[in-house]
């Protein structure tokens, strides 16, 4: 599969000063995700968030676009911006953009937070799923998305209509050629499991404990991967863990910040550590 060439301008986010903490949404949602994050770690970090293409505010082109091409318009975006290495922060599709980036720049990335998310490709199931949803929204839109995923991305207890309102709000403002892009993009995926031994930066997981869409177990699976990772679990979350448990996640996100940085400039871990 060949990912779509042409460059585009990512609409992002990009406030605050210090360090740079940059955050990369999932499918299919855009960076108003990341709002409630925005809002408070904006204080104390140089915060961005970009929409991927296809989504929210930025342009695309038809075909698949693949998780290298989103890597590649992210390091475009962070090149523009001269940032220098950032902290990456990616949740679901998200996170396989954070992989890939890793995996082709390595060095533009001081550490990594991988949110409700998986390295291994699509099972042939899997794949073959999601371009038939390519199909379906060609065919009839994006609300067979919306009707699809929509009702899986918060925790099966969760009773606060206002957010789940919130929620498909959120989908509603992806563009047609983006869903399609990215359906097609995340079903021909590689494998990253193999990359995952040699992740070489601080590493923080995240999931909440009640994801269907992306269960615990994957993210246990990355923290076996990766050495040195920690691994957060939070209650009475589902796929969209930020926006719902916010305050939570923002205490995790900020207390394996803060030890981070308190030992900034530091050098990625080498393959002896």
């Amino acid at each position: 599969m060949q990912a779509t060439p042409s460059k585009i301008n990512l609409s992002r986010v990009d406030i605050g000063v210090g360090r740079p903490l940059v955050f990369l949404h999932g499918f299919p949602l855009s960076r108003d995700t990341w709002r409630k994050q925005i809002h408070i770690f904006r204080s104390s970090y140089r915060v961005i968030a970009p929409d991927l293409r296809g989504f929210g505010g930025s342009a695309t082109l038809p075909g698949p676009t693949t998780m290298r091409q989103y890597a590649t318009d992210v390091r475009a975006l962070l090149e523009q911006a001269v940032t220098g290495p950032v902290m990456l922060v990616g949740h679901s599709m998200g996170g396989y953009v954070a992989l890939a980036l890793l995996r082709q720049f390595p060095g533009m990335l001081r550490g990594l937070v991988l949110v409700s998310t998986r390295a291994g490709a699509d099972t042939a199931d899997g794949a073959m799923a999601r371009r038939v949803m390519a199909e379906k929204v060609n065919a009839e839109g994006i609300q067979v998305v919306l009707d699809a995923i929509a009702p899986k991305m918060l925790a099966a207890g969760n009773s606060n209509p206002q957010l789940a309102e919130e929620v498909r709000r959120l989908m509603a403002t992806s563009k047609p050629e983006g869903v399609i892009g990215a359906l097609l993009g995340m079903a021909g995926r590689p494998d990253a499991t193999e990359g995952l031994a040699r992740i070489m930066v601080p590493t923080l997981i995240i999931t909440g404990a009640d994801d269907a869409l992306m269960p615990p177990e994957e993210s246990e699976a990355l923290h076996k991967k990766i050495r040195g990772s920690q691994l957060r679990i939070i209650p009475h979350a589902g796929h969209l863990v930020a926006l719902e448990q916010p305050e939570e996640f923002n205490r995790v996100l900020q207390e394996w910040l803060s030890r981070e940085d308190s030992g900034w400039p530091r050098q990625p871990r080498s393959e002896k550590d």
